[in-house]
């Protein structure tokens, strides 16, 4: 029988801390003009993915997606035939996208809306992200919160 040789104890590295790289439990998105893509003073506070609410959302999808194949695995046992509901439409898709979005949304700031203040609440987010005339929006706001590099501390070093 072979045994590895034992290796020497590295040095901690005193450059690096691996707190440092923590996901933080927000995220600001300032949300970028759609055709010269420069920030504007519209900003968006997102809840990072240890955050209580992103862990209940994502717990929530695992769960249903278990109850799913729990359902088509007692379909086929029994002989029962088995409908799949994920035959769902563009706009079914849509919608449970601007439901997630919304889940991990902590506010926004105020912002006019055809010269009137809107301040946030989980209806106007829904309202603005399923207006496809702000299709850019939901575009911008997917991107962001599919990089987790997007909450990480802006000091972390390399």
């Amino acid at each position: 029988m072979k045994t590895e040789p034992k290796r020497a104890a590295a040095a901690p590295s005193d450059d690096f801390d691996l707190a440092s790289v923590d996901a933080q439990d927000e995220a600001q998105l300032a949300i970028r003009h759609p055709k010269t893509n420069k920030p504007t003073s519209w900003i968006w506070t997102f809840y990072g993915p240890a955050h209580p609410a992103t862990v209940a959302l994502a717990d929530r999808v695992s769960k249903d997606a278990l109850r799913r194949l729990a359902e088509q695995r007692s379909a086929r046992i029994n002989g029962k035939p088995w409908t799949d509901d994920d035959d769902k439409t563009m706009d079914q898709i849509r919608v449970e996208n601007v439901e997630t979005i919304v889940a991990r949304t902590r506010e926004f700031s105020p912002v006019k809306l055809d010269g009137n203040l809107i301040e946030f609440s989980a209806a106007t987010a829904r309202e603005l992200l399923l207006d496809r005339r702000k299709a850019w929006l939901i575009g911008q706001v997917m991107e962001f919160l599919s990089s987790e590099a997007n909450f990480i501390q802006p000091s972390a070093k390399a």
